[in-house]
């Protein structure tokens, strides 16, 4: 079925994000006279407006299409129209298309863009992505970093929506850009410290591919964005081993292009489908400089079925603001039995099992785990900024957790309770988002905890509505936490207040993170009620 942006939109109650400009199909437009003029004889007018002759759409209507006469506008005849009292409505004549599915030939078998129950799995978990490419620009000049093994930048799938440093001399043999790597014209190897990131593993190009394989070009799969530039920093080995240092370094290299004078990358996000180690500071301060370039960390929650609030997943719990943790889904849409999860530490799941995508030497192959949803997250924030180009780095983390499907498997194991979806109905969707609120505590992550007199509990609750998190004229408005102390003979309700307002522990102002501190000065035992009577008993010792 062919229909309109605006139809669809309306259809659906989908007002809350704004969509690129529709097509215009020129030399036409429509018009409606006002009931009370029958019949309409608008001869004067028409001669005025630049219109050759009109022809009655509707026989049961007073609905009208003009011709424009050649070297009108559009523009102009609607402008004239619009001023005549026996005028109810002029409107451009828009060009609708069908929503046709791409021709890559392994399309099909991606089921986390389209699941027809193809591969056995519950028809339309997915992210819906097909209804999405209709509705929105590819983005072509969208920038994601995907840190990995490197990438296949020659596989043919991939080769058309690589970046390319413009300015680098391509084989020169010399460092044009003065950046400290030479020909770095796709991103570079950080462990060798070389300008060539190419693909020994497979995991890289597998994750690239996923976010952005070249789509509909009769060639392979598509990515979640069809048309894209995909940088990437080798910071892991042919086994897919790296260091901290090593990711520190494609950290740096990507902010510095994107805070150059000369072409600064517009960067939205880097793809971090890799993890293991000890929680890093230095790390953390990396992603915390990407942060203020406006740049979202997405990271893999990990494959081993831990739950992330109890044993932490490095880098995906670094408590940063800019920072997605994704779980693994699968075809019948519950979470992965491998995935990692968190009901106060990873926010959005997406799908990880049995994934198509490229590999080096022009082929393709599945794999699965949550390195794999995490680039379904990467693509759909590409997508969301291809549409909303002014959109900030706040706002698009906030359709990605807010925007997505509510499905039982993730109602307790998620920050949002929900998974990844590009485009819906009923509000539903990060590109269609309308009116999905979503409250959850942040921290602490237990429910039960034991401290000490005088020592500081941070507490944060995150409290959203699409896109919207808290503004700067609501600045006054805090979220009260009722603090009561149960060891009292009358119990004593205290409301500690949480802020957005970066200051006294928030880390970001209007993030809609609300963030404070309880500091008990008896001990006790002490019932923390948050809002949607989602409580915490702490024990606090002298």
């Amino acid at each position: 079925m062919a229909v309109s942006l605006f139809s669809f939109l309306a259809l659906f109650g989908m007002t809350s994000v704004a969509f690129g400009q529709p097509e215009v199909k020129p030399g036409v437009v429509l018009l409606k006279c006002k009931e009370f003029y029958e019949p309409c004889d608008l001869s004067d007018l028409n001669k005025t407006a630049g219109i050759s002759r009109i022809k009655r759409l509707a026989k049961t209507s007073r609905l009208l299409a003009g011709i424009l006469s050649e070297g009108v506008t559009t523009d102009q005849a609607i402008s004239t129209y619009a001023k005549d009292p026996r005028i109810d409505y002029v409107e451009p004549n828009y060009l609708v298309r069908a929503f046709d599915l791409p021709n890559d030939p392994f399309f099909k078998y991606q089921w986390g863009l389209h699941n027809t129950g193809q591969t056995g799995g519950t028809i339309d978990s997915d992210i819906n992505a097909p209804l999405a490419w209709d509705l929105r620009p590819n983005g072509p000049n969208v920038v994601i970093g995907v840190i990995d093994t490197g990438v296949d930048y020659t596989h043919l799938d991939l080769a058309n929506n690589m970046w390319t440093n413009s300015l680098e001399i391509p084989g020169n043999g010399m460092d044009d850009d003065d950046n400290g790597y030479i020909d770095d014209i796709h991103g570079i190897n950080a462990a060798t410290g070389k300008g060539d990131p190419m693909d020994d593993n497979q995991h890289g190009t597998h994750v690239a591919g996923i976010i952005a394989a070249e789509g509909n070009n009769g060639l392979g799969v598509s990515g979640v964005l069809q048309k894209a530039k995909i940088i990437t920093c080798k910071c892991l080995d042919e086994n897919g081993v790296g260091d901290t240092a090593s990711a520190i370094v494609c950290m740096d290299y990507f902010a510095a292009l994107a805070a150059r004078s000369r072409n600064p990358v517009k960067m939205v996000a880097t793809n971090n489908s890799w993890g293991g180690g000890g929680m890093s500071r230095a790390f953390t301060d990396a992603v915390r400089d990407h942060q203020k370039l406006g740049i979202l960390f997405v990271a893999a929650a990990g494959n081993i079925g831990d739950n992330n609030d109890a044993v932490g997943s490095f880098p995906a719990n670094i408590e940063l603001s800019n920072v997605i943790s994704v779980a693994a889904s699968d075809a019948q849409d519950r979470l992965a039995s491998f995935s990692n999860y968190g009901p106060h530490s990873v926010h959005v799941a997406a799908p990880g099992t049995d994934i198509l995508s490229t590999i080096p030497g022009q082929v393709y192959d599945y794999l699965s785990g949550t390195s794999m949803a995490a680039p379904f997250v990467t693509g759909v924030i590409g997508s969301i900024l291809a549409t909303n180009t002014d959109m900030d780095w706040v706002s698009i983390k906030n359709l990605i957790i807010a925007g997505g499907t509510l499905t039982e498997a993730a109602t307790d194991g998620l920050i949002s309770g929900r998974r990844l979806r590009m485009i819906d109905q009923d509000g539903r969707g990060s590109l269609s988002c309308n009116n999905q609120v979503l409250r959850r505590r942040i921290q602490p992550k237990s429910s039960t905890l034991i401290m000490r007199v005088r020592q500081k509990l941070p507490l944060a609750m995150l409290k959203i509505n699409c896109a919207k998190s808290s503004q700067p004229a609501l600045s006054l408005i805090n979220t009260p936490i009722q603090v009561t102390h149960l060891g009292l003979k009358k119990d004593v309700g205290v409301d500690n207040l949480l802020n957005d307002l970066g200051q006294n522990g928030d880390e970001v102002a209007y993030d809609g993170i609300f963030s404070g501190e309880f500091i008990p000065a008896l001990a006790g035992t002490y019932r923390l009620l948050f809002p949607g009577a989602d409580s915490v008993t702490v024990t606090v010792l002298e």
